[in-house]
């Protein structure tokens, strides 16, 4: 009983392993059928249509699966990520000439070369133009529809127009723009699978944050072309530290120089100091930026104009020095001797009314040390309000 018991054992399991054996045989014989189809006698038929009516367009249908954002160059307008293009049609020829059905598996995998795909390029690249895509990369033929996958990984680098008004709360919107080279819309029309990139996979990347992404298809000339378009916007921490805080520190600074003693002989060095300071940082932000005059950054533009400031500045610095090393022989005119009074308020008192204190040169001096303290100093910081709020609403 216990021999019986053992041989219908042993048949079970040879028979519960043939659906195995039968399955790579049909794999098999599944590739081999479509190989020959575009391989017949050796004559290879990849480079038509697999239509059966060859009037009609064929229907590609195209998505993005999104890796990395490796880098956004604002200088040279230059974008770069890798991922997966998703692409999906029908082979009509397969499916007319073999019975898929028949074959004991849910798909396939064929050589690229071995069978016919289409020749997607990106329009719009920087460093070449070539089809995506090559033999590393299977297409992958399933029996339950008769449809086609092909997933190729892609390295996408493409030209892309910064818009640096903002900068660095600034967004930019880039797009990467496929056609099917060769053919025409009568031949391959490209559709959108899904409308938003895939971005399960996606690795964070410390300068830029993905907004959106979208999909679209237009239509221009003769040919389809696919858009995937993405909106990113800049981490604008480091950027404050590193560009905005020193500026805006400089010209609270820069005002202060009317303050210092004029017998120190510091004034001159202090003044020309903060220039070369803001030239510094006029060339640091410059290196971030784009040589663009249209959409020219707000950023930039307060820099320029805070460094104009520093230069009256240094002017206003030395017609003071002037002003109070006068020769004490030369009479401050009686004028300029009343304005200095009313200033100072000595004429609230009768006794400064009915005889005058005597007013010197390096008293005009001072009074115009602190009218001019309050007069840059008001100015940078309605020059900061009018530029600074603007970007920092973007945040």
């Amino acid at each position: 009983m216990a021999a019986w018991s053992l041989k219908l054992l042993f048949l079970y399991a040879i028979l519960c392993q043939e659906p195995v054996f039968s399955t790579w045989q049909d794999s098999r014989n599944l590739y081999y059928a479509i190989y020959d189809h575009y391989y017949n006698n050796g004559t290879s038929l990849t480079d038509i249509l697999p239509v059966l009516n060859q009037t009609e367009p064929m229907i590609i249908l195209m998505s993005l699966a999104l890796n990395s954002l490796n880098s956004f160059d604002a200088v040279t307008g230059q974008i770069e990520i890798s991922g997966s293009m998703q692409l999906s049609w029908y082979d009509e020829v397969i499916n007319g000439t073999v019975d898929l059905s028949t074959y004991n598996v849910d798909s396939v995998l064929i050589d690229h070369d071995k069978a016919w795909s289409p020749s997607i390029v990106l329009v719009n690249a920087v460093d070449t133009v070539q089809d995506i895509g090559d033999t590393t990369y299977k297409l992958r033929y399933n029996t339950a529809d008769g449809s086609v996958e092909w997933s190729p990984r892609v390295l996408l680098r493409c030209s892309c127009s910064p818009d640096v008004t903002y900068y660095p709360f600034d967004r930019q919107v880039c797009d990467f723009t496929y056609t099917a080279w060769g053919y025409k819309t009568e031949e391959i029309r490209l559709q959108v699978k899904y409308a938003e990139w895939d971005i399960s996979d996606y690795e964070e990347n410390s300068v830029w944050k993905i907004v959106s992404t979208s999909t679209s298809v237009f239509f221009s000339g003769d040919k389809d072309y696919t858009n995937f378009q993405i909106t990113i916007e800049r981490e604008p921490l480091y950027f404050i530290l590193n560009v905005a805080l020193p500026i805006l520190l400089l010209g609270l600074l820069n005002g202060f120089v009317f303050l210092l003693p004029a017998e120190s002989g510091e004034r001159i060095g202090f003044s020309i100091t903060c220039f070369l300071s803001f030239v510094v940082l006029m060339q640091t932000t410059m290196d971030f930026l784009p040589q663009i005059a249209s959409p020219m950054s707000l950023l930039c533009v307060y820099v320029f104009l805070m460094m104009c400031c520093s230069v009256f500045v240094n002017i206003v610095t030395i017609l003071m020095m002037r002003v109070y090393h006068k020769p004490e022989k030369e009479k401050v005119p009686n004028i300029i001797q009343k304005i200095i009074r009313v200033l100072r308020c000595k004429v609230c008192k009768k006794a400064d009314r009915e005889n005058p204190p005597e007013i010197t040169w390096p008293d005009v001096a001072r009074i115009l040390d602190f009218f001019f303290f309050l007069v840059f100093l008001g100015g940078q910081a309605a020059l900061t309000v009018f530029f600074i709020v603007p970007l920092g609403t973007q945040y």
